[in-house]
């Protein structure tokens, strides 16, 4: 007779509902590991698709990611005549939101160096690179913008011609990828009433110099919608991403490390800045989480166990009496508590199938995820098994005559 069978058979509810208690957890902690996963997936996916040995950023800065970053566009041609360098072209990055068709859509806008970068190195799931200079954007599937859908942004329309796969940024919010030239003419964009008004202060702003009393006839070139200052720099760029020739990469990156007006990062380097700055405290509460779950799993399946060792006390000490052997003795707890981190992991495992899908954040099973969740399934509940062991060794074999 199997003591562990008989007595899940006579506690059946309460024990699947402990397995089914137990599975919650186990699925609750594989999801966090897996939005962990996820979030670094994400931070890292957008670097790697730019396709950059060297990221050129605003001196003393962690940027474009971890923090911003302004660069003269100048640099990027400087950049370019550095000896060793095959190409060099800008980038841009910058959070927008917007309603489109009822729905608030918040996308990560990147600039793309056309035409050297037309984003033939994106994650493309369907659709096609851009394809000329203005009007064009690659967006990702998560925002349901189909092939052909116009995005009307800073006034005009956009059009969607491709669709990338999972490039999110670390917050989850979905990459748009168009021109450098559009993105910040999206990011420049302010409504009609806001650039007269701005035109009304300029010309009081030149009302107070003594150019603008000397020469009246500025206020009405000031306040002319056509006209632009020709002295007007162009807007400054987030980064410019550098390819080198393998065999020169050290010896580019000294020159462009003496410019007084860069940081230089290379890839591995610019991807540790962004999981230590952006993604570092999002580990740090998942991993507090995880620990609180854990712990309430383990304490959860110890009190069950020994709950249900307690009532088998009279049958055990019966067969201590009959000479059963220890092993075996503890092999009934260890039988109990294995059979409920199986069903548990079972639960929990098809939650996952169901329930992770539709996450608001993507949850990423890698395999080490895979791997070690049933291992530390087995664990937990091994352990929490302990207390039922050292009662079951500790059990007088002269209870079996009480009553």
């Amino acid at each position: 007779m199997n003591l562990a069978v008989r007595d899940v058979r006579r506690h059946l509810a309460r024990f699947v509902g402990t397995a089914a208690g137990l599975g919650l957890l186990v699925g609750v902690v594989v999801a966090m590991q897996g939005i962990y996963a996820g979030m670094v997936d994400d931070a890292t996916i957008l670097t790697r698709a730019m396709r950059a040995d060297l990221w050129l950023v605003q001196r003393d800065t962690r940027g474009p990611f971890a923090e911003s970053s302004r660069l003269d566009p100048s640099v990027e041609a400087r950049a370019a005549a550095v000896p060793g360098v095959r190409s060099a072209r800008p980038y841009t990055y910058q959070l927008i939101q917007r309603e489109h068709r009822g729905a608030v859509l918040r996308i990560a806008m990147v600039g793309l160096g056309w035409p050297d970068d037309r984003g033939e190195g994106l994650p493309l799931l369907r659709g096609r690179p851009l394809a000329q200079p203005h009007g064009e954007i690659i967006v990702d599937a998560s925002l349901g913008l189909p092939i052909g859908e116009a995005l009307v942004l800073a006034g005009e329309p956009y059009r969607v011609v491709g669709l990338t796969r999972n490039a999110l940024t670390s917050g989850g919010d979905a990459v748009a990828f168009a021109t450098v030239a559009d993105t910040q003419l999206v990011a420049l964009d302010q409504p009609p009433e806001a650039t007269v008004l701005e035109r009304a202060r300029v010309v009081d702003r030149l009302r107070r110099t003594d150019l603008g009393r000397r020469q009246p006839s500025l206020e009405d070139l000031a306040s002319d919608p056509r006209w632009r200052a020709p002295a007007l720099a162009s807007p400054p760029i987030a980064a410019v991403l550098v390819q080198v020739d393998p065999h020169r990469l050290a010896e580019v990156r000294g020159t462009l490390v003496r410019w007084g007006d860069v940081a230089v990062y290379d890839q591995a380097e610019e991807e540790a800045l962004l999981l230590g700055g952006v993604v570092q405290r999002a580990r740090m509460q998942i991993g507090l989480f995880t620990v609180i779950l854990t712990v309430t799993a383990g304490v959860i399946v110890m009190m069950v166990i020994y709950n249900l060792t307690l009532e088998k006390t009279h049958d055990l000490s019966v067969l201590k009496l009959m000479g059963a052997p220890r092993r075996r003795l503890a092999g009934f707890v260890l039988q109990e508590a294995w059979l409920l981190g199986a069903i548990g992991y079972a639960v929990a495992y098809q939650l996952g199938q169901l329930v992770y899908p539709v996450f608001p954040r993507r949850v990423l099973i890698t395999p080490e995820i895979a791997v070690l969740a049933p291992i530390a399934t087995l664990v937990i509940v091994t352990g929490a098994s302990l207390l039922g062991l050292r009662h079951v060794l500790r059990i007088d074999p002269a209870r079996a005559l009480e009553g």
